[in-house]
Formats: structure tokens, C-alpha cells, sequence
């Protein structure tokens, strides 16, 4: 029996899939609170799969898969972006909606050397 998983979560790894013409982003993290930001110290799980190309997917909205975690299907073009964001930004946050975010930032911050 799976647990479904509370969002908002703090994604904390990633594992990247290739094959041809569809790649696969799986996520793991842990839950936080919504004002939460920042280190958390829950247990560690999937939290999200991101397909990107899938030439059929289940349909137009992302859902709650069986295993508990979030499915979305994203266009092939976004693979690179989202890559880029999960290399790059502490911390990053999942919300229910699918929604991959940083906390707020100061503009012109820039990232610590």
C-alpha cells in the first residue's frame, strides 16, 4: 500500500532518464510546511516523476500516481530549463500543482562563489 505524499516538499535529489525522444526526471524529497523553507529534516521519498516527450501521456493534468507521488507530463522542450533549475537553485520546492519553485530570492543576488 503506497502513502500519498504531503506537499509542499523540499526537493532535495534527482535522477535523470534518457532515451530516445522522451527523458524522465524522477525526484525525491521530504515534506515541509507550507511557511517552510529552507533544511528540512523529514524522511526522504519520491515525491515526483517529470516525463518530458511522452508521446502518450495519461492525460492533460498531472495526478497522483499509484506508488503516491506526482506524475507530470511536460513538453520535450522544457527538459532543459528544468535540468538547469534543479543543478542550480537551493532550495526548491514541489507543490501539489506541480509547480517546481525557489523560495524568494533578493534580485540580483547572484549564486555564492
Amino acid at each position: 500500500m503506497s502513502v500519498v505524499v504531503a506537499y509542499p516538499v523540499e526537493v532535495k535529489s534527482y535522477q535523470v532518464t534518457v532515451r530516445r525522444n522522451v527523458a524522465e526526471i524522477a525526484l525525491e524529497g521530504v515534506e515541509v510546511p507550507e511557511e517552510g523553507a529552507g533544511a528540512s529534516e523529514g524522511k526522504l521519498r519520491r515525491v515526483g516523476r517529470m516525463t518530458f516527450g511522452n508521446p502518450n501521456p495519461v492525460g492533460d493534468d498531472d495526478f497522483i500516481s499509484r506508488g503516491g507521488f506526482l506524475q507530470m507530463d511536460r513538453p520535450l522542450e522544457m527538459f532543459s530549463g528544468v535540468l538547469d533549475i534543479l543543478r542550480n537553485e537551493r532550495p526548491l520546492f514541489l507543490r501539489q500543482d506541480g509547480t517546481l519553485s525557489t523560495s524568494k530570492e533578493p534580485v540580483g543576488e547572484g549564486e555564492p562563489a
